[in-house]
């Protein structure tokens, strides 16, 4: 009789030896005294009744997982090892059943030592499901979680923390394995440590309200492989959002960045999934004789990747290390792709070069002429149409033709200039009202007048420059990154504006000839020349540079080469130099004048002619 009861409670965690409440049914307790069950098989009894209240919790907690369709694949993986544990403890009750059947003599200690190892496992279940379902945890948190179960002294605990793990593992691999072979992620529930980024700080980036919309990433629905399902041997969702951010950026979620996961690493991830997803990314406005050209096996390397990863959910044990080496090797291997294909095909110096001539006014007579032939257009407009940007940019060609830049003419159809109005930009409102006020008080007209000019509304604080970039220089020039160049032309080109307009003012003779007489005295003693001993060391300096070039020349020319008289130049100049050293230092010392400073910093930057006594050695 005990026996059955006692097989019963370790199945449904109660039995026929328990008293109830009808108007309660969690209250529960055995009887005190039984005649016919000895005492210490009562305590025995407990126990395996406490037993059965566990396997009952973690039955119950599997059963809610299953119930919930937002529980998460972390969660669901977990819950189908959980389950399978639970699967070999009621095949153990099986087996305990039938040998009850077989000896009838067979005590209530018996099933208490048979269960033994359930004993010890199932009360840190319960409190490892606890933990989960009081704090929330979810996705790649969940693995901080386990792993710490993990660490027990005890073997069974440990082997089968270990189990529930790995069945994690599973997932976390396959996320990392979709990042980095197809920029990619599965992740409809949000658990992985990488996301999109969509929460862009705009004020720290300098962005514009234009520019937001074109940050905006794309989510589209893609289903799971087949083959890869069946490879990992996972029970996926039939439908699972697959996140492609297009030409946007990830970001790093740290909440959810496993412990053990070095940060350094999953940066590395981040790289390598985002550099994929662009080089493989079809849009409108790609060549498609960029991919035609572009022959990388990707299929090749990302079975490699494929399996290596694969190979790591083999084990109980996750080998940090090995991932680690997988993903080192893949960025590695990436990224001399990445540089055959940006450097030397497609010409990334090049193209550095041309942003460089636009965006940062490289030509600086070309930006003048163009802002002088552009200077009432774009002052006096305060709404943009393609008429008037086609008119700014046939001006802009004209300049090229006049100046003969052909070399910049035949890149201008990459770079055009747009008027981007922002009509509720607060911060830009807040600047034009502070000038308004400035000239105001300067001018002593009240701040209601009409004749206060709103520079911050017109056309040349408003352009800036399109950048048509095409595959694969997307992966390269983000549009945060054109964003910020363009930033930057804004200052430039008004600085060219404001410098135009200052220079076109009528200025007194007289100021002119003075500042004339300034500059002249500036390059004369930024040359040493007012410093008469200095400038004739100068002057020495370079008659025996000049010396030793004919002589050298001369006994190259005879095939007769005398050493000595090589040495003595060597040792003139030293003489020289260690003379003009000297002689700076000593006017830096009393004077110390800016100019004189940065000159020797240059000059000794590695303490070289310090160290040498103001010489370059011997000959």
């Amino acid at each position: 009789m005990a026996l059955h009861e006692a097989l019963i409670a370790l199945q449904t965690g109660c039995s026929g030896l328990l008293t109830l409440k009808q108007d309660d049914p969690y209250f529960k307790k055995r009887l005190p005294t039984i005649p016919y069950v000895h005492q210490g098989e009562l305590e025995i009894l407990d126990r395996l009744t406490q037993l059965g209240q566990h396997y009952r919790t973690l039955d119950e907690y599997i059963q809610n997982i299953f119930k919930d369709k937002k529980s998460g694949l972390y969660i669901l993986s977990f819950a189908f090892e959980l389950r399978s544990i639970l699967q070999t403890y009621l095949n153990c009750l099986k087996q305990l059943e039938h040998e009850c059947l077989i000896d009838t003599s067979l005590t209530l200690s018996h099933l208490l030592i048979s269960l033994t190892d359930y004993n010890l496992l199932f009360p840190s279940l319960v409190s490892l499901i606890n933990k989960l379902q009081t704090n929330g945890y979810r996705g790649c948190q969940i693995l901080d979680i386990i792993r710490r179960y993990t660490l027990d002294g005890n073997i069974i605990l440990s082997s089968t923390m270990k189990k529930l793990l790995c069945s994690c593992h599973k997932i976390f691999i396959k996320q990392i394995t979709s990042i980095l072979t197809r920029g990619q992620i599965y992740d409809e529930y949000d658990e992985f440590f990488i996301g999109l980024n969509n929460n862009i700080n705009i004020e720290a980036m300098g962005m514009t309200t234009p520019s937001i919309s074109r940050m905006t990433s794309t989510i589209t629905s893609r289903s799971h492989s087949p083959d890869r399902d069946k490879q990992f041997n996972l029970q996926m969702p039939q439908q699972n959002p697959t996140i492609t951010p297009g030409y946007s950026q990830y970001q790093l979620i740290p909440d959810m960045l496993p412990s053990y996961i070095p940060l350094q690493l999953a940066d590395k991830i981040l790289f390598i999934g985002e550099s994929w997803l662009i080089l493989k990314t079809n849009d409108e406005d790609n060549d498609k004789n960029f991919l035609s050209i572009n022959s990388i096996d990707y299929d090749e390397q990302n079975h490699r990747v494929q399996q290596q990863l694969y190979a790591l959910t083999l084990s109980d044990d996750f080998n940090i290390f090995e991932l680690e080496r997988i993903i080192e090797y893949t960025r590695i291997d990436l990224s001399l792709t990445l540089r055959n294909l940006f450097v030397d095909r497609f010409h990334l110096c090049n193209e550095l070069e041309q942003i460089r001539g636009f965006y940062l006014i490289e030509h600086g007579e070309l930006f003048s002429l163009f802002v002088n032939r552009t200077n009432q257009l774009l002052l006096n407009i305060k709404k943009s149409t393609n008429a008037i940007e086609n008119d700014i940019n046939e001006i802009f060609k004209q300049c090229l033709n006049d100046l003969h830049l052909e070399t910049i003419l035949t890149n201008v159809d990459k770079f055009k200039f747009k008027l981007n109005f922002s009509h509720n930009d607060n911060s830009t409102q807040e600047t034009s009202t502070g000038c308004r006020r400035l000239l105001s008080r300067v001018q002593g007209i009240s701040d209601n007048s009409n004749n206060s000019f709103d520079f911050w509304s017109c056309g040349w604080a408003n352009l800036s420059i399109q950048y048509n970039v095409k595959y694969p220089m997307k992966a390269f020039f983000s549009e945060n990154s054109k964003q910020r160049y363009n930033d930057i032309f804004h200052l430039l080109i008004i600085l060219r504006y404001v410098q135009n307009e200052l220079n076109n003012l009528c200025t007194d003779f007289q100021k002119i000839k003075y500042l004339h007489e300034v500059f002249l005295s500036d390059i004369q003693q930024h040359s040493f020349m007012l410093l008469a001993t200095a400038y004739q060391s100068i002057r020495n300096i370079l008659s025996i540079c000049v010396s030793f070039c004919l002589t050298a020349k001369q006994q190259e020319n005879n095939n007769n080469f005398d050493e000595n008289i090589l040495r003595q130049f060597g040792r003139d100049f030293n003489d020289e130099i260690r003379l003009l050293f000297g002689i700076l230092g000593m006017v830096q010392k009393h004077n110390a004048l800016p100019h004189l400073g940065v000159f020797l910093t240059r000059l000794d930057f590695n303490r070289f002619l310090t160290n040498n006594n103001g010489s370059f050695g011997e000959f």
